[in-house]
């Protein structure tokens, strides 16, 4: 089993100005074999915390400087998990988070799942042959096209033909888990 994080949309420091706690803390208590950023990070600093883990990181339409440097797309295979992963942030999907057009970028890539962003509101979903997760945005800041204005990440497990994705949510000063899927790809 793969164990990876999945978090994006962040818009530090113009739409956020910190990283929020609960999601700090998760950082410090749990390991993961690899972290997938979505992009909109805005400047570099914001990967400070997640220097630890193993990160795959792909730009998005709001990133500068540094941050624009990053790939738009990276199409990855994990040694236990039989299908390709596209991370993508989602830049050019109109509209937004748009399930068919995002399964076409996903199958054109070669994936059998997508991770994205952009949308700032998670998602996990089973489109015909493709699974689309969508962590939501870490910061809990509204995109062009709304959110949900609460933080939000993943954590996916990836495995055989399965994955289970788990979308966690700031509570209070705290975590909880906002929504729990086990998807078979």
């Amino acid at each position: 089993m793969t164990r990876v994080l999945i978090v994006g949309d962040f818009h530090i420091p113009f739409r956020a100005s910190k990283m929020p706690k609960p999601l700090l803390e998760m950082l410090e208590e749990e390991n993961f074999d690899k972290v997938l950023i979505t992009g909109d990070l805005v400047q570099t600093y914001v990967l400070r915390p997640f220097k630890k883990f193993d990160m795959v990181v792909v730009r998005g339409n709001m990133d500068l400087g540094d941050a624009r440097k990053f790939p738009e797309k990276v199409l990855l295979t994990f040694p236990d998990f039989e299908h390709k992963i596209l991370l993508f942030h989602g830049t050019g999907i109109y509209p937004r988070g748009e399930p068919m057009l995002l399964r076409a970028k996903a199958l054109k890539n070669g994936a059998k799942v997508i991770v994205t962003g952009h949308t700032h509101y998670p998602v996990v979903r089973k489109v015909i042959d493709v699974l689309i997760i969508n962590p939501g945005s870490a910061t809990g800041v509204m995109g062009g096209s709304g959110g949900l204005g609460i933080p939000t990440w993943a954590i996916a497990e990836f495995h055989n033909k399965k994955v289970k994705v788990t979308i966690y949510r700031t509570k209070n000063d705290s975590y909880d888990v906002f929504q729990e899927n086990e998807i078979e790809v």
